[in-house]
């Protein structure tokens, strides 16, 4: 993944005051999926909802952890920070992911920082509770396993398209990702800016650029942040072949005949 810098944060007011949380809005996450009602009745006794805005921070790289958070709206990016002070943007998590790991233990810190994408609302959990709970509750510790699971497979299918894929491909398969499901003709609207795009795919913006145009021959026009797709099928046939060089004519001739002459 290519280095991100952040754009400097501008002064604002801090996140508004959290609001109570129940057992209904831990459900909402896939996490709490299979979890009993008693483990989730102990960890909505102090679960909170807080409102972000773009570029606030949640936690800090190298912080002791305190809450485990949730997306409950919005974007949060992910961001690992080098000794020189270099951002390298890890991932996005988007609705009902969990923000970073999933605590263990007392007193582990964050290996990344985590900045809000936009306006957000979270879900924060105490992080010593759940780490108790997790040790307590079968079906809380089940859920956790089969979470990282799921998190070590995402990123073999990120770390699989960036040494497979080019830009083109990468971009045509998150295009493809953002259509609603059962259209093959449908508009809809990114995400997030471009930068952001550009970052998360793993290129440059002016790359990223360039994959739009090639693509608008394949019936993707985009207008800032609206996309138009002509034939959602008609892309997904498309994506593997644009990385395809083209087959030529003269160079299969020069090839039959060195084998020939062989």
């Amino acid at each position: 993944m290519r280095s991100y810098d952040s754009v400097s944060q501008k002064s604002r007011a801090g996140p508004c005051a959290p609001q109570p949380a129940g057992p209904g809005e831990l459900r909402s996450a896939p996490l709490f999926a299979g979890v009993d009602e008693a483990t989730l009745s102990r960890l909505s006794a102090d679960a909170r909802i807080e409102s972000l805005q773009d570029d606030d921070v949640l936690f800090h790289q190298g912080a002791v952890v305190t809450d485990l958070a949730f997306v409950l709206s919005g974007y949060v990016k992910l961001l690992r920070i080098s000794s020189s002070g270099r951002q390298t943007l890890i991932g996005i998590c988007s609705d009902g992911e969990i923000i970073g790991e999933a605590p263990t233990d007392a007193d582990e810190s964050h290996t990344l920082s985590a900045k809000a994408v936009g306006a957000t609302r979270v879900l924060k959990l105490p992080a010593a509770l759940f780490a108790r709970l997790v040790k307590e509750s079968p079906s809380l510790c089940a859920a956790v396993m089969q979470n990282s699971k799921e998190c070590i497979a995402r990123l073999l299918g990120e770390i699989e398209s960036l040494k497979s894929q080019n830009a083109d491909q990468r971009l045509a398969s998150f295009l493809l990702g953002l259509c609603p499901p059962g259209e093959d003709r449908c508009r809809f609207r990114l995400p997030y800016d471009k930068r952001l795009i550009a970052a998360r795919l793993g290129v440059k913006q002016e790359t990223l650029s360039r994959a739009f145009a090639k693509l608008r021959a394949h019936g993707v026009r985009t207008e800032t942040r609206n996309v138009h797709v002509e034939s959602v099928l008609h892309l997904a046939d498309q994506c593997d072949r644009l990385g395809r060089p083209p087959r030529l004519a003269f160079g299969r001739r020069k090839t039959e005949k060195r084998h020939d002459a062989a």
